[in-house]
């Protein structure tokens, strides 16, 4: 009886599968995709870059694939992570792999999202995070913070040297590049993606860069700031899909412009986030622009949970609001469980 009743649900998924309608675009295997969530060890290295047309530092932490039986260590410093294989051969097991290059948020640094970086890594990912120049919390320069323009000129520059790297140049698949940022980070997407910024008044930009920004944007730098650049685009046509993290700045891009953007977003917002506001910010993005998942995280989840899970020396120096959850809010749980909606994204993007 029991077989007659297995070979009478094998036929009616056969049946199924075959009627599926493939204009819907939904992909039955990345739901029976192996991801790993807790990665052992990845391979990383340090890379220091430097653009000589605007002087400027671009130091980039590269995380990948490496084989199983490569050494590692435990890594020290304020954020959880995962054992490194410090400059350790890249696998073998796939001739190319994807790159994902990720941005962190306002004052951070490229350690901040580090968890999705290695899991990633482990699912068979390049993954470029840089520090931005001014914008990191042991290099703050206030008119860098005021030119949030260079942070997408970063990217593209990082992805540039990346491809004529030694060590990965022949090894990154080229026609699968992704992009993932947090907060500024996030906006940072929204910019290479090709969202254009619009006219607004030098003491409105103050009053909402004060809200989102925190008081690092002084007035008499605005004055002194030529803001000709933030007009242009900064649109990089290499990258094919975006999933960004508590987006910010929601009020400073044209609605034209976002109804422009081709690729597929995945954006993710959490209810109580008061550093950039859901109904501002990621749902207005959703609302507006064209091939966009949205998921908000319930509960009391908000803007710093998505950061890295702080160790016992970052908690000596890190203010405790960026590694204390309110209450209910389980971050390694949240990020493990965006961290395998990532790799799934990702799964599917787009050649170019």
């Amino acid at each position: 009886m029991r077989k007659k009743k297995t070979n009478w649900i094998l036929y009616l998924a056969a049946f199924l599968l075959v009627l599926w309608p493939l204009s819907q675009k939904i992909y039955l295997s990345q739901y029976f995709t192996k991801v790993i969530l807790h990665p052992q060890k990845t391979g990383i290295t340090t890379l220091h870059f430097y653009d000589v047309e605007r002087k400027r530092p671009v130091v980039t932490e590269i995380w990948y694939p490496i084989d199983p039986e490569t050494p590692s260590i435990n890594p020290l410093g304020m954020w959880v992570r995962c054992g490194e294989a410090r400059d350790a051969v890249l696998s073998n097991q796939k001739q190319t792999y994807p790159l994902v290059v990720l941005s962190h948020g306002h004052g951070g640094d490229r350690f901040n999202i580090a968890w999705l970086a290695e899991v990633l890594a482990a699912n068979g990912y390049i993954v470029a995070s840089m520090d931005h120049y001014g914008n990191t919390w042991n290099n703050k320069i206030p008119e860098f913070y005021i030119k949030t323009w260079e942070r997408p000129k970063d990217v593209s520059f990082v992805i540039d040297q990346i491809l004529h790297n030694s060590l990965f140049q022949d090894r990154v698949n080229q026609n699968r590049i992704g992009f993932s940022g947090y907060s500024l980070g996030a906006t940072t997407g929204l910019w290479i993606a090709g969202a254009c910024v619009k006219e607004i008044e030098q003491s409105t930009f103050q009053q909402i860069c004060n809200q989102q920004l925190g008081k690092t944007v002084y007035l008499d730098k605005l004055k002194e700031t030529d803001f000709k650049q933030v007009f242009q685009s900064f649109h990089d046509q290499r990258i094919s899909a975006f999933f960004v993290m508590a987006p910010a700045l929601g009020w400073m891009f044209t609605e034209q412009s976002l109804k422009k953007i081709q690729p597929p977003f995945y954006i993710v917002a959490s209810k109580q986030d008061e550093i950039a506001p859901l109904e501002q910010n990621a749902k207005w993005f959703a609302k507006i622009m064209n091939r966009v998942s949205l998921k908000i995280l319930k509960g009391n989840a908000n803007h710093y949970t998505f950061l890295n899970r702080a160790t016992s020396v970052g908690k000596r120096f890190l203010h405790p609001k960026f590694y204390e959850d309110p209450q209910g809010v389980d971050r390694k749980k949240i990020q493990e469980s965006l961290a395998k909606e990532a790799v799934l994204f990702f799964n599917q993007m787009p050649s170019q």
